[in-house]
């Protein structure tokens, strides 16, 4: 790994561990995302901007407390990172309609951050919410 490419895999592994961390992540997650965020590839009942990014975020710690985050792969290109993850945790809220089932679920992702000055500036995302919704309903 060029010492270039250092920089962006660290923000990235750091913005993971704050998100997975329910003691810090709440002050600090949102951090990692520049008041200009656009995000792509949410629920198209939320803005695009970082108050719909948060206000997802926060549906989503609401209705899986335990959920991590983990990339099983990471590419870092000029200002671009993009990852292949997977989310695990626990339905223990409401998320999306669907009552808590306390059922524990792990699904694949991939996300693509675009940064200016090492925060998030973009971030377009696909996540695998087909077999998320089976695996709570099942």
């Amino acid at each position: 790994m060029s010492s270039s490419t250092k920089p962006l895999r660290e923000v990235v592994q750091h913005l993971a561990e704050t998100f997975n961390d329910p003691k810090i992540r709440e002050q600090s997650y949102f951090d990692f995302y520049d008041d200009s965020l656009t995000i792509y590839g949410f629920p198209p009942n939320l803005p695009s901007n970082k108050g719909g990014f948060k206000q997802f975020v926060y549906l989503l710690w609401k209705g899986f407390p335990d959920v991590k985050i983990t990339f099983e792969d990471l590419i870092i290109e000029g200002n671009k990172a993009a990852g292949r993850y997977y989310l695990s945790g626990t339905h223990k809220g409401e998320f999306v309609g669907l009552q808590p089932t306390d059922r524990q679920f792990k699904v694949s992702g991939m996300t693509v951050f675009a940064f200016r000055n090492s925060k998030v500036i973009e971030r377009w995302n696909l996540v695998d919410m087909m077999s998320l919704r089976e695996q709570l309903s099942s």
